[in-house]
């Protein structure tokens, strides 16, 4: 009985290996796909989305940063605007760290529902930068493209980051 049980439980986890390194196999073409699918105007518009919420909240125009951000439910391969709840938290966090100066770091494309834009962020003014460093934080966008249309998502999370 006893080596029957080891037997199904070696069994198992030799076919999870398996199916694991399929699946990253699986996401590594699905990443492959995607960007194969892309182009550059697709590129420009996605940075352009980014930059422009950047600079709504350079301005210290929230709404219409926060009016710009959605989530995406990979499920169901859709956007929604934020919630209010989500919305609060962001308007919270726009406050605490506002956006003195940027400069875009990097980005990336993966998938549909899954890139990165990274932003460094200038919250305060710093009488000494050179001794002290600038105070400074990282922002970073999830656009999405559904439906040939480019979305500013917010991370969630459950997501990766590639930087």
């Amino acid at each position: 009985m006893k080596k029957i049980l080891l037997y199904s439980v070696v069994i198992v986890m030799v076919a999870g290996f398996f199916d694991s390194c399929k699946r990253s196999k699986n996401y590594q073409e699905q990443v492959l796909e995607f960007n194969s699918s892309l182009n550059e105007s697709d590129t420009l518009k996605m940075l352009e989305l980014c930059d422009q919420c950047m600079d709504y909240l350079k301005a210290k125009d929230f709404n219409s940063a926060l009016g710009m951000l959605h989530e995406y439910d990979a499920k169901s391969q859709s956007v929604s605007p934020i919630s209010e709840e989500t919305a609060n938290v962001y308007r919270h966090r726009f406050n605490i760290f506002p956006v003195l100066d940027y400069t875009r770091v990097s980005y990336t494309f993966m998938l549909e529902g899954l890139n990165d834009v990274k932003y460094e962020v200038i919250f305060a003014e710093e009488e000494n930068p050179e001794e002290n460093g600038l105070p400074k934080t990282y922002f970073m966008f999830n656009p999405v493209k559904v439906g040939g249309q480019w979305y500013l998502c917010v991370k969630q999370s459950d997501q990766s980051f590639s930087s």
